[in-house]
């Protein structure tokens, strides 16, 4: 069994101590495990909105904000709503693609990003026409 240099662990722990640290534009409150809200994307999702922000309820009645990231002129709140993942849940932070769906003709639309579960008072906030 060959015996590894104290320099050699050394070297490694600090060229592997930037990955912990947080990058800008990252809120580290809400990307600690105990504070990411998620959701479970299913069908028959209910959403609204508009080409850049919108608003979906989960499956347990929780209305999550999503914003599209770059161009998504296409969205369509008439069409089903599907999440292209892999496995699991969405949670907040999350980014990923959705398609939404004409009958049996999908489109992918664009990416989005899960910005946050929404208060009971910022639901109620939400214009009649963003309420989901």
């Amino acid at each position: 069994m060959s015996r590894i240099s104290p320099l050699l662990i050394a070297a490694v722990g600090v060229i592997a101590l930037p990955a912990c640290a947080p990058t800008p534009g990252t809120d580290t409150a809400s990307s600690s495990a105990s504070n990411r809200q998620c959701f479970s994307p299913g069908p028959g999702i209910n959403f609204r909105g508009n080409n850049r922000t919108f608003y979906l309820r989960s499956g347990n009645e929780d209305v999550f904000e999503l914003k599209t990231v770059g161009s998504c002129p296409e969205i369509d709140f008439t069409l089903s709503i599907t999440f292209v993942q892999r496995l699991g849940r969405l949670c907040t932070g999350d980014t990923t693609h959705i398609t939404m769906a004409d009958g049996l003709t999908p489109r992918t639309v664009c990416q989005v990003q899960v910005v946050k579960k929404l208060t009971e008072a910022e639901i109620e906030a939400l214009p009649s026409r963003d309420r989901p």
